[in-house]
């Protein structure tokens, strides 16, 4: 390795360490807050800042796009295996696609509307799943070859499923499948999954048409959809490693968010929705109780600011001593 490259990677090394220091600070920002905003039972929230826990419950739900999770919101976290010019592979991030329905926190002493647009998810990972490039074909095969895309499946989707949910993320057209939490009768989720397999098999028929040479169609899905197209070659060509996570119903969760007035309330009950605040940005999901999510935070706030600092000052210390200036 020349000089000049070991003078580079100490010039990165002092940059990631002023970043990590200075994100140390906005994590033991949100810790602080977490820490001053005390718990307190749902039927006593105020307008403002507050922390509530309690299980998460709701009407209606969503099929959640990798397993077929029936969840409040779910979030899929896209990664494509990259290789450099050397040949060296490794995971790049390709594209997030979160989705969800509004739902209620309730504890023994009430309940309360919940709009997790914009939060920060602290939660368990559902799955991780690697499709493309040979290797999901593989894993599909073991379980007697490919899948019907049926939500109801305790499978999941299949890998072409999974590949083409990929090519309409990244084009932001991924649609959520519906699933009643009503009692049977009440409501009828069967429409939306006809509607969702429609729209799945008109998406099948553009990759065809394209895959076929038909050009005009290509380049007007690529302009209609940001510059992504629909045929093979597009998006979801390559190895991908699909993260989920979700909010699921009858699991408990921790919750600080801003609580405003519900601009639709049901009764007099529901006059209140938890949101992120615009004045205080802090708007935290998690799985986690009160006591290990503040532990949680405050070590990721000491590891950023004390091994960012050091990275900084020995990358600095070194770059001085090279230069003759120390």
């Amino acid at each position: 390795m020349s000089s000049d490259h070991i003078t580079l990677y100490a010039m990165l090394g002092f940059g990631a360490g002023m970043y990590w220091f200075f994100k140390g600070f906005r994590v033991y920002r949100k810790y602080r807050v977490l820490a001053d905003t005390p718990e307190i039972p749902i039927r006593s929230i105020a307008m403002g800042l507050v922390e509530i826990h309690g299980t998460a419950q709701g009407e209606e739900s969503l099929y959640s796009p990798v397993t077929y999770t029936p969840c409040y919101f779910y979030k899929v976290e896209i990664e494509k295996w990259v290789k450099d010019s050397r040949g060296r592979g490794s995971w790049k991030r390709h594209a997030t696609d979160q989705k969800g329905l509004r739902f209620y926190l309730q504890d023994q002493s009430g309940k309360v509307l919940v709009d997790a647009a914009g939060a920060e998810l602290d939660l368990n990972q559902n799955v991780r799943r690697e499709v493309g490039g040979g290797f999901g074909r593989g894993f599909t095969s073991l379980f007697g070859g490919r899948q019907k895309m049926d939500p109801g499946a305790s499978l999941g989707p299949s890998e072409d499923d999974l590949l083409e949910y990929v090519g309409k993320a990244a084009a932001g057209l991924a649609i959520p499948k519906l699933v009643s939490n009503l009692a049977p009768g009440e409501s009828d989720p069967d429409l939306t999954r006809a509607q969702a397999q429609r729209e799945l098999e008109l998406l099948r028929q553009l990759r065809d048409q394209n895959s076929r040479g038909a050009g005009a169609l290509g380049a007007l899905g690529g302009v209609l959809r940001g510059g992504i197209s629909l045929g093979r070659g597009s998006s979801w060509e390559g190895q991908f490693r699909l993260t989920e996570y979700c909010i699921v119903p009858g699991f408990e969760y921790d919750i600080t968010g801003t609580c405003v007035e519900n601009p639709q309330p049901r009764d007099t009950n529901d006059r209140n929705l938890i949101v992120k605040g615009e004045n205080e940005p802090t708007f935290l999901i998690s799985w986690r109780s009160e006591k290990e999510l503040e532990g949680s935070l405050h070590s990721r706030a000491m590891l950023h600011v004390f091994g960012g600092g050091t990275l900084c000052v020995a990358c600095l210390a070194f770059l001085l001593v090279r230069l003759g200036w120390l």
